[in-house]
């Protein structure tokens, strides 16, 4: 292959410069940084071939010894990428002349100038200049019928992009909310992680009278030399978690190797950056809902000295209370849970969010969430123009009666306009 000239390199190396500098790119740090890798890699020719193991390591840091098999990171942030240069060119990168293509299969990018629009050159440009005036009427005699019917052939093609149009338009109007909503979080398209409460740490909490930090539990500094109970290490989950996996594993039944269960103590900060999630339990069971808290309205908070949970509401309106505290000892006991769907970390994936001030509040949002027809009166506001669903809070209160709940009602909730 021949080696490409400085002139050419500087050439791909801007056309890549404006595709990260666009509002489609700016954003999404993730594929980014992988445009940016193979596209080094490749301009600068060199040694190492752009394989699914090499990227792995050398873009998301994964270990030499992983297994690209078991993690799909590489080939499902490809995907993504293929999607976003389309929609770049499609739209604000409609006039690049020179553009960046990821061929499937390949992680090996492909610069290509932009092909030129269908048309007869021969029509535009009319005809040669030293073309006699006899010759030219011949040349307009024979091209008239060419003319004509790439005229009704622009005629027809707009007429079926016109039609296609309204069948979408219609489809996504007609399509079910929460058809919209489970498939912008699970399907062939994402990667999608169910990450389970640790009922371990919530007894650990506890016994100690203290909440542990998010940064402790990332680096595992559970103890002190004050802590009295000791941490077991054992990976406890409640009964919820896994009939909610059992639930989702369904719903995912079209590409059941996009989702994974995977334990908190085991989840990485670029799990929530590079992968949809849907982490079950409030703070205090499962610490990676705190990454979230600064976009969220409602907020389930436990306060180790009075080991009482409160649920806050940051901006209450109308009758909504700023405050509902819960407690066991009223009767009948009040119950609260929360459902929040939001964007990942990098803005280019969602989170879900279930938890509740019991597991009995727990498994009433769990219900509500499964229930198409009472989820339904949330998302069908919760759906934008363009079809896509907008992040959404629902603040659930319930009745607690034993080990169950009843009369589940939406007391607030919010859906984010933008």
């Amino acid at each position: 292959m021949d080696m490409p000239t400085t002139a050419h390199t500087n050439s791909c190396k801007e056309a890549m410069d404006r595709v990260l500098a666009s509002v489609e790119f700016s954003r999404a740090g993730r594929l980014s940084s992988f445009l940016r890798y193979v596209c080094i890699a490749t301009l600068e020719q060199k040694t190492t071939r752009l394989t699914e193991n090499h990227i792995g390591v050398a873009v998301f840091g994964r270990s030499a010894d992983y297994l690209p098999a078991e993690d799909t990171i590489v080939r499902t942030t490809a995907g993504l990428l293929r999607k976003r240069l389309a929609k770049y060119y499609a739209t604000e990168g409609s006039e690049d002349t020179l553009r960046i293509m990821i061929p499937r299969g390949s992680y090996v990018p492909v610069f290509a100038p932009k092909a030129p629009p269908l048309q007869d050159a021969a029509c535009e440009a009319g005809p040669p200049a030293d073309e006699s005036p006899s010759a030219a009427s011949v040349s307009t005699t024979l091209q008239s019928p060419r003319r004509r019917w790439r005229s009704t052939y622009v005629i027809a093609a707009g007429l079926v992009i016109a039609i296609l149009s309204l069948v979408l338009a219609y489809g996504t109007r007609s399509r079910d909310p929460a058809d919209i909503f489970w498939a912008s979080l699970i399907g062939p398209e994402h990667e999608t992680l169910l990450v389970p409460a640790d009922s371990e740490l919530v007894m650990y909490q506890a016994g100690i009278h203290r909440e542990i930090s998010l940064d402790d539990y990332i680096a595992r500094r559970f103890t002190s030399t004050t802590d009295t109970a000791p941490f077991q290490w054992r990976r406890y989950t409640s009964a919820l978690s896994v009939s909610l996996a059992a639930e989702l594993g369904k719903l995912a039944a079209a590409a059941p190797q996009r989702f994974h269960v995977r334990y908190a103590r085991d989840l990485q900060l670029d799990d929530l950056k590079h992968s949809n999630a849907i982490l079950v339990g409030i703070r205090q069971a499962n610490p990676w809902v705190h990454l979230f808290r600064e976009y969220l309205n409602y907020h389930i908070d436990w306060d180790a000295g009075a080991d009482r949970l409160r649920v806050r509401n940051d901006h209450p309106t109308g009758d909504e209370e700023a405050l509902y505290d819960f407690s066991t000892q009223q009767t009948p006991k009040p119950g609260f849970a929360l459902i929040a769907y939001t964007r990942n970390l990098s803005g280019a994936g969602h989170v879900l969010m279930i938890g509740g001030t019991s597991s009995a509040g727990t498994e009433a949002a769990i219900d509500f969430l499964l229930s198409r027809d009472r989820m339904r009166d949330v998302l069908k506001n919760a759906v934008k123009p363009d079809g896509s669903m907008a992040e959404f809070e629902i603040l659930l209160q319930c009745t607690l009666r034993g080990s169950g709940s009843t009369d589940v009602k939406i007391l607030s909730h919010r859906i984010k306009s933008t």
